[in-house]
């Protein structure tokens, strides 16, 4: 909870605003009790008002309670704003700013809507509503003392018990909150999925078979929601029975004090009223309390999974980044569990201006190669060194300057194509007609409806996957990148495009690293060297004539397929 709890002390102003708003909106909550008190009195005689000063007195209190009560939730919610939206960006950055995605896009999508929303629920509203049902507590004590301290005593001493008993199931509830949550969680997942998948859903004829598993984690969801609203409404009934039970004996303890003629019909009616206002902030506060106790495994979850994460990753280095001569990868070691290494002594270099290309079967650690040359992967042993200088060792915002990568998934922001390919930044107009004439996108801005203007992505403009690759070709150019990564940016596009792309991308004033899982001898005699990976391992080197003279890994790779693993490993025992 430590850094939701930095927003809310960053606003005192507000802080103090609110507290001032809530002490005069209980002040007159309790002070009603006061004036039913001189209407009683008077109507029995007790006291000399006029009819007209009583009802002067009523409208006043009406209108001051108006504005108090609008003044006061106002400010509350300004409050709530404000925390809400520190907070949310806190959470936003963390995750932007961390080298490795550690949640998926539906949890922070549930975490950004259902989780915050239930922090300020069940914590930012609780905090406040705690603080006004204090207030009224110490106001009405206090007045409730003036009219007989004998009453006071039998409040004080019985007040306690519809506090004390929600409490004996508090852990119990903290429990079905988190499995309902945990739940909920679920069931938004496999939403979002439905809609991520919708067409391998359709293609492969399986709607059946999720509705099944969504309607099972609808109703799981719902189920243990439900028991977690039961539960708590079976804390509420213990709380309203101790609370109706303290409201009894105090009635019960007034009347005998009007009949002794301790205090006046007016004074008991006054300290009926009182005891509401006693009794109900010690059953809300303890609601309250219990609320907010709800919340603090998920506060922590944020804070542990996003936050933290976020703030310990983003301590990198502060050296300009400039690329001369070479790209140095020595010995370098990688493991995602600590047990398999996903790469072993990778030793290659790459010199400026040159192109290579990684290949290698599937999950042998091509990505994850390329993901240590972005700087997402950085506790690794051995050293990647550009121009004799760790790759840690630069400003982030300098190197990404400089470095590019373009995927076989090219991602596309629902707005004009001129900003999917400047990305949001400045770029002139001879800059953007370079980059689209180099790209081959002239034919493909000249197609749609809007050129440049078009709004394309999800639900608008549809791309083909070959377009989507020259844009990302584009974005490499205007960013000006002096060194490219291309993570199979051809796999999913036919023979004639992919060559396409693959001729435009070598033909680029970058150096370039490539991995593919096409083998086109056309493609590959254009590299300066390849490198063959298996295992994690770099286990060939070499332009394409000399692997094929060397008949050895990439002989068979090349002869066979590349994912061809069992007929290579059984050529391979032959040989």
């Amino acid at each position: 909870m430590e850094t939701i709890k930095k927003y809310i002390l960053k606003y005192k102003l507000l802080i103090l605003i609110n507290a001032i708003l809530i002490i005069f909106v209980s002040a007159l909550k309790a002070l009603q009790a006061i004036l039913f008190k001189i209407i009683v009195d008077t109507s029995v005689g007790n006291l000399n008002y006029s009819i007209s000063t009583l009802i002067w007195y009523s409208v006043g209190f009406l209108i001051a309670v108006f504005t108090a009560e609008t003044l006061s939730k106002a400010a509350s919610a300004a409050f709530n704003k404000k925390v809400l939206i520190d907070y949310k960006q806190s959470i936003i950055e963390s995750f932007i700013n961390s080298r490795r995605r550690k949640i998926t896009s539906s949890e922070l999508i549930s975490l950004l809507s259902n989780d915050v929303r239930m922090i300020e629920t069940n914590y930012l509203t609780s905090l406040i509503n705690i603080m006004e049902d204090v207030l009224l507590f110490i106001v009405s004590l206090y007045l409730i003392l003036r009219i007989n301290v004998y009453l006071t005593i039998v409040i004080f001493i019985f007040g306690w018990v519809p506090v004390i008993v929600p409490q004996l199931f508090t852990k119990i509830n903290q429990e079905l909150k988190g499995q309902y949550l945990k739940k909920l969680e679920r069931f938004t997942n496999r939403i979002k999925e439905m809609a991520q998948g919708f067409e391998v859903i359709k293609a492969f004829n399986i709607e059946n078979k999720i509705l099944n598993m969504a309607s099972k984690d609808n109703k799981d969801a719902e189920m243990a929601g439900y028991k977690s609203d039961a539960f708590q409404g079976f804390q509420g009934a213990l709380s309203i029975v101790s609370g109706f039970a303290m409201f009894f004996v105090n009635i019960l303890v007034a009347t005998y004090l009007v009949l002794r003629g301790y205090i006046t019909v007016g004074s008991m009616i006054a300290a009926v009223q009182l005891m509401n206002y006693i009794v109900n902030p010690l059953i809300s506060a303890s609601v309250y309390a219990t609320k907010i106790k709800s919340v603090e495994k998920i506060a922590d979850k944020i804070q542990k999974e996003i936050i933290e994460v976020g703030k310990e990753e983003v301590s990198q280095g502060d050296k300009p980044f400039e690329f001369r001569n070479s790209i140095e990868i020595k010995n370098l070691t990688f493991s995602y569990d600590g047990k398999r290494n996903a790469l072993s002594n990778i030793n290659i270099k790459l010199d400026k201006g040159k192109k290579y290309t990684l290949v290698g079967e599937s999950g042998c650690g091509k990505t994850t190669l390329l993901r240590v040359l972005l700087n997402h992967i950085t506790d690794y042993e051995g050293q990647v060194l550009i121009d004799g200088v760790d790759i840690r060792e630069f400003d982030p915002a300098s190197y990404y300057r400089k470095v590019s990568i373009i995927q076989q998934d090219v991602f596309m922001f629902g707005d004009t194509l001129k900003n999917n390919i400047c990305l949001y930044s400045e770029c002139s107009e001879e800059e953007l007609n370079e980059a689209l004439k180099q790209s081959g996108l002239i034919q493909v801005v000249e197609k749609l409806p809007k050129g440049l203007d078009t709004i394309v992505g999800e639900g608008e403009v549809e791309l083909s996957g070959g377009e989507r690759q020259r844009i990302a070709i584009a974005r490499a150019l205007i960013k000006k990148a002096e060194i490219l990564l291309i993570d199979e940016a051809t796999a999913a596009l036919d023979k004639v495009t992919a060559s396409d792309i693959e001729r435009t991308l070598i033909n680029l004033d970058a150096t370039v690293l490539a991995v593919t899982h096409k083998l086109d001898p056309e493609i590959l005699k254009r590299y300066d060297e390849i490198f063959v990976m298996r295992d994690g391992e770099i286990i060939e080197r070499g332009t394409l004539d000399e692997l094929l003279e060397k008949r050895g890994y990439f002989y068979y790779m090349y002869n066979y397929g590349i994912d061809e693993k069992e007929e290579i490993e059984t050529v391979e025992e032959t040989v």
